[in-house]
């Protein structure tokens, strides 16, 4: 179930960037349509709200498994193992509890909406339980998420695998940062050195 999460949950973030870029072609062509074209969509803050909405929700399960999320940690980093450990399972359970308030607030304002059949009050008259049952699913990933992570964590106490439950929960370091730019690097250049790949053109080359 980890697994297919993580999965699930790096794919929902490609999703969520895609949310965001499409925001910017949106803004983007609204302001040449009314500079140029003398018109206006009437609809691009009514559409960017609701990608930005679920660009964030979608994007959240997969920031935790890349221990992405902000976390003030300074003197959770200086204490022993066996105490820090401690602390980052009590953080986890305490998002686990904030997600399942979150993920029922969006449901059931997405079932209100659907028993309504309320729609949004501008021309495209959106059915608002499309926006926001898509909303209400980045906070049910997240919450699988956690729960994921709480459960891989209490069989890593059990297991008294203490420095790998640290390495999952704590979060990133510089030194991962790095790690992962130089990972980034290195798949450029390999890439770059493939057979077929050319990245310069030589004049009268075909």
């Amino acid at each position: 179930m980890y697994r297919s999460l993580e999965w699930l949950s790096r794919r929902a973030m490609w999703v969520a960037g895609f949310c965001y870029l499409l925001i910017t072609v949106l803004i983007c062509f609204d302001i040449f349509a009314r500079k140029f074209l003398g018109f206006s969509t009437e609809s691009t803050i009514e559409l960017t709200g609701y990608l930005m909405a679920v660009g964030m929700s979608w994007g959240l399960a997969g920031t935790l498994f890349e221990r992405g999320h902000v976390r003030i940690d300074v003197l959770v980093q200086r204490m022993p193992l066996r105490v820090r450990v401690w602390l980052h399972f009590a953080s986890l359970l305490a998002l686990v509890v904030s997600t399942a308030f979150y993920v029922y607030g969006a449901v059931s304002i997405a079932k209100d909406s659907f028993a309504f059949n309320a729609t949004d009050l501008t021309t495209l008259r959106t059915p608002l339980v499309l926006p926001q049952g898509v909303w209400a699913a980045g906070f049910i990933l997240l919450l699988l998420a956690a729960v994921a992570l709480a459960l891989r964590s209490v069989a890593q106490l059990l297991r008294g695998d203490l420095v790998t439950m640290d390495r999952a929960l704590m979060a990133r370091t510089y030194e991962d940062e790095a790690a992962e730019t130089l990972e980034a690097v290195a798949e450029a250049q390999a890439h770059m050195q493939a057979p077929g790949f050319s990245s310069t053109h030589k004049p009268g080359s075909k």
